[in-house]
C-alpha cells in the first residue's frame, strides 16, 4: 500500500525517538515494547507500569501527513513522528490505559483507541 512515507520509514522514525534520553524522564511509567507496521497502521506497543498487560496504540498511516495531534499537515516525517509522541506523551500522562476503549487480541496485546484531532479514534 503506499502512503505519503513510506511506512516502514515512519516506523523507523519513530522508533528512534524512543532511544532518545528524554523519553522516559517524560513519561516515567511508559516503557516502549516495540514500532511496527500493520497494513494501514503504526502501531506502537508498549509496558505500562502497575499493568500485566502489552498495550498498543495505533496511527493510521493513510492520514500522512496530517499530524496525528494537531491535524495539520506535517512537512517532514520527523514532525509526524513527534505528533506521535507528543499523543503518546499527552495521552498517558492523562490514564490512558485505564480509560480509554480498548479491544483485546488474540494474542492478549490490549489496543487502546484514542481521539484524534478530527473526533475519530
Amino acid at each position: 500500500m503506499d502512503f505519503f512515507w513510506p511506512a516502514d520509514d515512519a516506523a523507523s522514525v519513530v522508533r528512534s525517538r524512543f532511544d532518545r534520553t528524554n523519553w522516559q524522564a517524560r513519561v516515567v511509567a511508559y516503557r516502549p515494547v516495540e514500532v511496527t507496521t500493520d497494513g494501514s497502521d503504526l502501531v506502537v506497543r508498549f509496558r505500562y507500569d502497575g499493568h500485566a498487560d502489552v498495550f498498543a496504540v495505533r496511527f493510521s498511516l493513510g492520514r500522512m501527513p496530517e499530524g496525528p495531534q494537531t491535524g495539520e499537515v506535517c512537512e517532514s516525517l520527523d514532525d509526524w513522528a513527534q505528533e506521535v509522541d507528543w499523543v503518546l506523551d499527552e495521552e498517558l500522562n492523562t490514564r490512558m490505559v485505564e480509560t480509554a476503549e480498548r479491544t483485546v487480541a488474540d494474542d492478549g496485546v490490549v489496543t487502546l483507541r484514542w481521539r484524534n484531532p478530527s473526533g475519530t479514534r
